[in-house]
């Protein structure tokens, strides 16, 4: 009996020692996967040869249609640098680049014989401190050059009369702009500013940026369509966010047709006025426009593909 006790002591310490070698060999095998997994994981093993060649593949599709998308926007066709131009920092600066403005606004208006208002800023007012805040000198300067641009084309469009441009005023996350609303009687408000109302704005904040205008005017049909074409055709990236509308006189008030302009197939007009034939059917077509305008400007620049740019640094070589 004894020898038995002996022999299943035996036999269990035995077993207990095959048990701890095992569990040495885990600890260890443990131990040796632990230090395999931080070295792999510090070592930030980079992708494969052929993960790389998709990315660059998929970067290359991406930028082509970002190329598209600038080319359709027009924001690559233009020197931006050169077209802006340098801001002015001192006060005289300033006052020079204003008296500038103006000026030339007013001598291609008057070389076109377009009548103007007695008092007119051209969208923008002489400075209080001689010169804008600091944080806006370079958003009021490309204003300055934007508008410029933009009444020389107006001027060289045949239009009649100038009422005014605006600068329109977007609304900040959370906030409300209020600017000069637009009475019923007319088609644009006072000031040198608009509130930009939601939809005359293609901006996306951090992606791309605008500035909006709004031009009102007087003029035939004809002036209009100069003026839209020669915008559209630009290689400065603007977009016509809006046209409104309203036939008037050279003074302002709206003109009563005649019954055979009212309706020219009527057999009663032509009846009740012998020689009404002789009325044209539009009597004054002189219109009053005010037509909106955004400026886009790219907020975010993308790399171009490492191939594309080494391809271009061979050819340039």
């Amino acid at each position: 009996m004894l020898l038995l006790l002996l022999v299943g002591c035996f036999a269990g310490l035995w077993f207990l020692a095959q048990l701890s070698s095992e569990l040495s060999g885990l600890k260890a095998s443990y131990q040796t996967k632990a230090t395999q997994y931080d070295r792999y994981v510090s070592a930030r093993p980079s992708p494969t040869r052929s993960n790389l060649e998709a990315i660059e593949a998929n970067y290359d599709e991406l930028y082509e249609v970002y190329e598209n998308a600038l080319r359709t926007l027009k924001l690559n066709t233009f020197d931006e640098e050169t077209f802006f131009g340098k801001t002015p920092v001192s006060r005289a600066d300033w006052s020079f680049e204003l008296h500038r403005y103006k000026e030339n606004a007013r001598y291609v208006a008057l070389s076109n014989a377009i009548a103007l208002p007695a008092q007119t800023s051209f969208g923008i007012r002489d400075f209080a401190n001689g010169a804008p805040a600091s944080e806006e000198m370079e958003s009021v300067h490309q204003q300055i050059v934007i508008m410029s641009s933009l009444l020389e084309t107006l001027f060289d469009s045949g239009i009649k009369s100038f009422e005014t441009i605006q600068r329109g005023l977007k609304a900040q996350v959370g906030k409300q702009v209020t600017g000069s609303r637009i009475p019923s009687n007319r088609l644009y408000g006072d000031g040198d500013f608009f509130a930009v109302e939601p939809g005359q704005s293609i901006a996306v904040p951090g992606t791309l940026d605008s500035y909006v205008f709004r031009i009102a005017f007087r003029g035939q049909s004809i002036a209009l369509r100069s003026f839209l074409n020669r915008i559209t055709n630009s290689p400065l990236p603007f977009v016509v966010r809006g046209v409104e509308a309203d036939l008037s006189s050279e003074g302002g008030e709206k003109q009563g047709l005649e019954s055979i302009a009212d309706n020219p197939f009527s057999e009663r007009g032509a009846t009740a006025r012998p020689g009404a034939s002789a009325v044209p059917i539009i009597s004054d077509n002189t219109s009053l426009f005010a037509v909106t305008i955004e400026f886009l400007q790219l907020a975010v620049e993308i790399e171009e593909p490492r191939i594309a740019s080494t391809v271009k640094e061979d050819n340039d070589a």
